[in-house]
């Protein structure tokens, strides 16, 4: 093969262009990203002294309190986006303690938007609702209140003309003493005894006035 210095040298001149545009290009690229130290601009005053006149203040956990605006968190969820032809976001309407769209005021989160003529719609079915309940409430018969039978001690009805005898209430509340002490006290049960199967009215007034009731407050107080 024949030597070629005219073009060896051709090439190796094109390699020494193309290295200084290359380190040009690099050395452009970084004063632009990290700035030139070595330039004749001057630097603004922050930067250079590392410091501002603007106050920040802070609380004792570190987070800004004045001062500095605080960039506002972006939301997990998706913003702005409308389904089933609605034309508002889920929760623009609250009523009843309920969300719903505001486009066509209904609280079910995946229904399909049914605009004015819904509404019109709902409100013409919540009318014809109340006007139902209220034919209902007018129309419907009164029912007399039945009176509580009134009835004795004895589980029997009281005739209107009871009459008490005080003489034998008396004697009824004696002996309801005395059978309540016996119960108290064997040992003043007699062996022989005659009971007597009739209860007159008063003898169950006697018992129901000497009865002790669990709920009183004041039944241990009682002799």
């Amino acid at each position: 093969m024949q030597a070629a210095p005219s073009q060896a040298e051709l090439l190796y001149k094109n390699y020494k262009v193309n290295k200084e545009k290359l380190k040009s290009q690099v050395k452009e690229t970084i004063v632009e990203k990290y700035g030139n130290a070595a330039a004749d601009e001057a630097l603004p005053r922050e930067l250079l002294l590392g410091q501002s006149e603007r106050e920040v203040e802070y609380d004792r956990a570190g987070r800004i309190i004045k001062g500095q605006e605080m960039a506002l968190p972006k939301s997990k969820y998706e913003e702005d986006v409308y389904i089933n032809n609605h034309t508002c976001v889920w929760g623009s309407w609250w009523k009843g303690h309920q969300w719903g769209y505001k486009c066509c005021k209904q609280f079910i989160r995946n229904s399909y938007c049914t605009g004015a003529a819904g509404i019109e719609a709902a409100e013409a079915a919540s009318d014809l609702m109340k006007a139902n309940i209220a034919r209902k409430e007018a129309t419907q018969e009164v029912v007399a209140p039945t009176e509580e039978k009134q009835l004795a001690t004895w589980g029997t009805d009281i005739p209107d003309d009871l009459v008490l005898d005080q003489a034998k209430l008396t004697e009824a509340l004696k002996k309801e003493d005395k059978r309540r002490r016996e119960e108290k006290d064997e040992r003043k049960r007699k062996y022989n005894v005659k009971w007597n199967d009739e209860v007159t009215a008063e003898d169950m007034e006697a018992y129901r006035m000497k009865k002790v009731l669990h709920d009183d407050p004041m039944k241990d107080f009682l002799n």
